[in-house]
């Protein structure tokens, strides 16, 4: 099974539970429905409107769980305070349908908001997935200015570590950009 078809199983295991509301798929996962060759993982990161329909799905599918033995993959539900992306984000998702399920509407964010959004954290993993996404979706210094404009840790109160974290990402992602 792809990547994508894998996610999309998981996603409609979870919004089984969800009901109604929204899921927003987040990291490694999103990039499943954007990138020809998407990174693998053993998760898939998501956040539930409501928030209190997280807690069934990280129950019944998340780490350690009899849904993680059978599938190999669990699910671990995040707020949306993890996800710090440009404000715009929404403008360039793509949304799933969920024919099963049509009353969760299913949120997959854009490479380059996947992108600034792991700057603050910027692991090894996450150097790997921003060279992934650059490959099949290039940016240039000029766009890069308008997304780190649009980013929270630009226009909010976010706490000096936040701050310079996401600072040294950017430098790091510069740099990458640049060629080097």
């Amino acid at each position: 099974m792809d990547r994508s078809q894998e996610v999309a199983r998981v996603i409609g295991d979870a919004a089984r539970l969800v009901g109604e509301g929204e899921i927003v798929v987040l990291g490694s996962a999103a990039l499943a429905f954007w990138l020809t060759t998407p990174p693998r993982s053993k998760d898939v990161d998501v956040w539930c409107t409501p928030a209190e329909r997280g807690h069934a799905v990280v129950a019944l599918m998340g780490e350690l769980s009899w849904y993680h033995e059978k599938h190999g993959v669990f699910v671990e539900v995040w707020g949306p305070e993890t996800f710090a992306a440009p404000v715009d984000w929404r403008q360039r998702a793509r949304r799933l349908a969920l024919t099963e399920n049509p009353r969760v509407a299913v949120v997959l964010p854009h490479p380059h908001d996947v992108m600034m959004a792991k700057l603050e954290r910027m692991d090894v993993k996450d150097r790997e997935h921003i060279v992934a996404i650059l490959a099949e979706f290039p940016l240039g210094e000029a766009g890069l200015a308008l997304f780190e404009r649009e980013m929270p840790h630009r226009r909010s109160n976010f706490a000096a570590d936040r701050i310079a974290r996401f600072d040294r990402g950017l430098e790091e992602l510069r740099v990458l950009i640049a060629g080097g």
